[in-house]
């Protein structure tokens, strides 16, 4: 009789594990994704849904995993450069993004009128003043008076501008609203707006504005120099503002800003962001509840939730609610920013390639030293094969 009470309630048991399977979403991502997804002032944002692959490598897994014949996840997350239009086939379309996400962010995943990817955390561009040195100064209004603040605070040990190396180029010519590359791959280094930034920059190296190590310069090597206070001023990632400003490991800390960074004309310019956005494979082993889940994740509660644990909210909502505000005194000066702000490089196939090609020549151009306009001349050249 136990046998047989066994057997006849053995289709039930093996039901429950379906049942409980239906809403379980896997998601790809690194150590430090989950744990901002999990932990911190927000919150488990993820919640019980997700399950977790860890992997050190997630970006090339997402993409790699989502072109086998069974996949192995159901959400994952991808940065704005591999959402090729190659890539972006092994991911379902998605219906349009919330309004309140810029619309530089979504036509970063938009691929002929199909959006492939839901824009989820940014990391854009400030400028950090240090008030120790510059003293009283209010943020400049324009490129030029940011130019000038530089100079006239360069003094001695301290240099008037840092920042990450030679992509210093490209926040400089977004000043002028310069690009390297257009969203359709045109070439528009060699355009007025990219001469402008390059020339900016070849001045303020020679003329000692900047470090004389900076075509070297790693982001850590940045931040040590302003912790150190050897920078009045700074370009960096908004989120910089808090190891900037943390009492025992910076000189000056509570004394350095963030605001905007403003262009030619004034207001905020279009500065350089970088981007990850939410991916659903087509081979996913559960595709309808990892929509679910990402239309859950990209919620505007969740995106303030997510700004609180660190992750920089890709939705202007998030930006102005007032719990993300008090929390981060950049808030609003993030939020003109984001406004504007854009990628570095479009998407496209060669993308490491031609990052690795404009950074050898922007480090030459300091180097040699070698005239701006040459060395837009020569990127050109060299990126033009990549393009076809």
């Amino acid at each position: 009789m136990k046998r047989r009470a066994v057997l006849l309630a053995l289709p039930a048991l093996l039901a429950r594990p379906v049942r409980a399977q239906a809403d379980r979403v896997v998601m790809l991502a690194d150590a430090a994704t989950r744990a901002q997804l999990t932990r911190g002032r927000g919150g488990d944002v993820a919640g019980l849904g997700i399950a977790w692959t860890i992997s050190d490598t997630p970006y090339d897994r997402v993409v790699r995993d989502a072109g086998l014949a069974t996949g192995s996840y159901d959400l994952g997350l991808l940065p704005h450069h591999l959402v090729t239009p190659r890539a972006a086939a092994l991911f379902l379309p998605l219906d349009d993004a919330p309004a309140d996400i810029p619309p530089a962010l979504r036509r970063a995943f938009t691929i002929e009128g199909r959006l492939y990817a839901l824009p989820f955390a940014q990391v854009t561009q400030a400028l950090f003043r240090n008030t120790a040195i510059t003293r009283d100064a209010p943020p400049p209004a324009t490129a030029a008076a940011l130019l000038a603040a530089c100079r006239d605070a360069t003094a001695g040990p301290v240099a008037g501008l840092v920042a990450d190396g030679t992509d210093l180029a490209f926040d400089l010519a977004r000043l002028w609203d310069g690009d390297v590359l257009g969203p359709d791959l045109a070439l528009r280094v060699t355009e007025p707006g990219m001469i402008r930034g390059l020339e900016a920059l070849a001045a303020l190296f020679a003329e000692g504005v900047l470090p004389r190590t900076l075509p070297r310069f790693t982001p850590a090597e940045a931040l040590r120099e302003m912790q150190l206070g050897r920078g009045a001023w700074a370009l960096a990632p908004f989120a910089r503002h808090e190891w900037l400003n943390r009492a025992g490991a910076s000189r000056d800390a509570g004394r350095i800003e963030a605001s905007a960074i403003p262009g030619a004309a004034g207001g905020a310019a279009p500065v350089t962001m970088a981007l990850r956005a939410l991916v659903v494979p087509r081979n996913a082993p559960n595709p309808d509840a990892a929509m679910r889940a990402l239309r859950r994740l990209g919620g505007a509660e969740e995106a303030v939730r997510l700004g609180l644990n660190g992750l920089g909210p890709a939705r202007l909502s998030a930006l102005s609610d007032p719990r993300y505000a008090a929390a981060t005194p950049w808030a609003t000066a993030e939020a003109a920013a984001l406004r504007v702000a854009r990628p570095t490089l479009p998407p496209f196939a060669q993308a490491a390639r031609a990052d690795a090609i404009i950074r050898a020549e922007l480090e030459a151009m300091l180097v040699r030293p070698r005239a701006p306009r040459e060395t837009a001349e020569r990127i050109a050249f060299r990126l033009r094969p990549l393009l076809t």
